[in-house]
């Protein structure tokens, strides 16, 4: 893992895989930084690839989408980052990324300018950090995480690759989100629990108990939904 902030000699050309809510998210915190710091800003958005074929051809907040995200490999000179997590897709996600064939060094952590991110903490490639969220001293976060607008990720606390954090999230100190993980808007995490790899957290749950791996929780407290998906 790396210190959030990549550190281009010019701005580098970014490509949002999915032209979904997600990546809108993505696309505005890519141009609230540019606003914010003009030709100092890290990053310029070149547009979206998308395997979709209604939005094939499609212009997304005024950029074009280029093509299926296949095609990555034929965009020379061009970083990328995944938008695409939702519930019903977050499972899909390394298989989503790994369509692209790009290497991980050829994805960019992007940071909203309102979000806090403690200099102390670890952020890996190919993540986002969108407005208004805050990641605070010595927590760790994996590559390939999306942690939407509004959530907060405490202190010595880690989510691995992969995993989805949805608006509103409370992470408290000392937890673990798994690999691939999906934590559902306005849940929270009690200091100590370990959400396992694939697991999925609902919407307002409050957890105060492991969760294994590839459960359903929901409720407060919040308990199983549906058995134990396999492995």
């Amino acid at each position: 893992m790396r210190k959030h902030a990549d550190s281009p000699g010019r701005p580098m050309r970014v490509v949002i895989f999915g032209a979904g809510g997600n990546s809108l998210a993505i696309a505005d915190a890519i141009l609230a930084a540019q606003a914010a710091a003009g030709r100092k800003s890290p990053h310029r958005l070149l547009g979206f690839l998308d395997d979709l074929p209604r939005n094939r051809g499609a212009t997304v907040l005024g950029f074009p989408v280029l093509g299926p995200i296949s095609s990555a490999s034929e965009l020379r000179g061009c970083w990328f980052i995944n938008g695409i997590a939702s519930v019903e897709s977050f499972l899909k996600k390394p298989e989503l990324i790994a369509r692209s064939r790009m290497p991980i060094e050829r994805f960019v952590s992007i940071v909203h300018p309102g979000a806090t991110v403690s200099a102390s903490a670890l952020v890996g490639r190919g993540t986002a950090i969108l407005a208004n969220s805050v990641v605070c001293p010595d927590a760790k976060i994996g590559s390939h995480v999306i942690m939407l607008q509004n959530s907060s990720v405490n202190h010595h606390s880690s989510v691995c690759d992969h995993a989805t954090i949805s608006a509103g999230v409370t992470i408290l100190g000392y937890a673990e989100i798994g690999e691939s993980a999906f934590i559902g808007g306005g849940s929270s995490i009690a200091p100590y629990v370990k959400v396992g790899g694939g697991a999925l957290v609902g919407m307002g749950a409050v957890v105060i108990r492991d969760v294994a791996a590839g459960e359903v929780v929901a409720g407060n407290p919040a308990r199983p939904l549906a058995p134990k998906k396999a492995n």
